[in-house]
């Protein structure tokens, strides 16, 4: 079976590539009912999505689709994937996905959902059986079998690497390699059909042929992802780890009413505070001065922690006014060190790193968000830190695209207790 080749080489990714990179990153479950500006992966299953990748502005290029999970996609709503990076689910999926600039999509386990492509010459793997409605313009298909319908309007290549019990509806002139039999309908207008089972209906139009042979080898086509421990949760945790023990060099000033953040850069351009989760009073406004800072560091300590087990909670009031959020969002980094939970209620400007957290919203964050597990119903929009962390490459190459083959197209730690004398309680 004839197709393209598309191999990205395998590169290293270091702790500013994620934030540069990717719009959330969660080590396990992620669901949202907003949109995300950017990409996204997660470490764990999707159980709710709206649309991805829609704006993604200044986010570096990435070998990495729009949406990566690393589990399953779980939830059976509809998802919208934009900017042709397609997506890349490593378990079994039951999501309606539109991908409406084309792409690639590979699902290692089952299919259930239905995968729309708005473009040509487009990609789709399904390691195991498909029970779906996969529709394409055009471009090369491979199921580990079929029960659901694979639609096309041109020219395109499908592998069936088992029986086929559902509906092929190929327009064009297609090619299908079915290493199993045929139980379904396979409808063609032109093209050939090799096939190693019963021939059951098949209807040959336009000079389309049918043939029998004893045996097809169809290997399944790999992914190419990496450890997502190696890759994301180690360096981001050690990251956070790795942060806190800067030094500050900056204070805030203020009331509980207003609070200024007054950024004293070095002569790196780094401004570096320390302070307690407390400081974000109801009714406060927050202003944040640069100063001429391009890089600000701002580690929280959630100092209202309950033992046995330790939960270090954070609730954003929704009467918490940061002003001019998008001003500074590109260049601030809040690392939340020890908060296991936050509830953003108000919208929040610069990227969150947030390991062991448990994070919700009902307003939008402006920038990056890292999280432990993320439920969202406020926007995450696309301002990649554009300041200096410390941590380089990771020794893990980051996957590429999805290889086309000649049969398709190819945590943790204990919260750390460690207390800092901070300023804001």
């Amino acid at each position: 079976m004839a197709a393209p080749m598309a191999q990205a080489h395998a590169t290293a990714l270091s702790v500013a590539d994620i934030f540069s990179q990717f719009n959330v990153v969660t080590f396990g479950n992620f669901s949202t009912s907003s949109d995300v500006e950017g990409r996204t992966v997660v470490g764990g299953n999707l159980t709710g999505g709206a649309s991805f990748d829609i704006n993604p502005g200044s986010a570096a290029s990435s070998a990495f689709a729009s949406l990566t999970v690393y589990g399953n996609a779980t939830y059976g709503g509809t998802a919208n994937i934009n900017n042709g990076r397609g997506v890349t689910i490593s378990g079994s999926n039951n999501v309606n996905f539109n991908l409406n600039s084309g792409g690639a999509a590979y699902i290692g386990g089952t299919n259930s959902g239905n995968l729309s492509f708005a473009t040509n010459n487009d990609t789709v793997v399904v390691g195991g059986a498909n029970t779906g409605n996969i529709q394409l313009p055009s471009g090369s298909v491979y199921v580990g079998g079929n029960s659901g319908t694979i639609s096309t309007s041109g020219n395109s290549t499908i592998a069936i690497n088992g029986n086929n019990s559902g509906n092929l509806n190929l327009n064009g002139s297609s090619t299908v390699s079915l290493a199993g039999a045929n139980s379904g309908t396979i409808s063609l207008s032109g093209g050939s059909v090799t096939y190693t089972g019963s021939r059951g209906n098949m209807n040959l139009n336009g000079g389309a042929t049918a043939a029998q042979v004893g045996s097809l080898s169809l290997a399944q086509p790999a992914s190419t992802l990496s450890s997502f421990s190696t890759l994301f949760q180690t360096p981001l945790t050690q990251l956070s780890a790795q942060l806190d023990k800067l030094s500050a060099n900056s204070t805030t000033s203020g009331t509980s009413g207003a609070i200024a953040f007054n950024a004293s850069p070095d002569k790196t351009g780094t401004a570096v505070f320390d302070i307690n989760a407390s400081l974000f009073a109801a009714n406060s406004t927050i202003t944040l001065n640069l100063n001429g800072a391009t890089t600000v560091i701002v580690n929280v300590m959630v100092d209202s922690c309950v033992s046995t087990p330790t939960t270090c909670a954070l609730s954003l009031p929704t009467s918490l006014n940061f002003a001019d959020p998008t001003g500074y969002a590109a260049n601030v980094l809040w690392n939340f060190v020890n908060a296991t939970g936050i509830t953003f209620g108000t919208e929040f400007g610069g990227s969150v790193l947030a390991p062991y957290a448990s994070v919700s919203t009902t307003s939008p964050i402006d920038g990056t968000l890292v999280a432990n597990s993320a439920n969202l119903q406020g926007e995450v929009h696309s301002y990649p830190f554009q300041g200096t962390v410390p941590g380089t490459t990771t020794n893990a190459p980051e996957p590429a695209s999805l290889a086309l083959t000649a049969t398709g197209i190819a945590a943790l730690g204990v919260v750390r207790r460690r207390r800092k004398r901070r300023q804001g309680g």
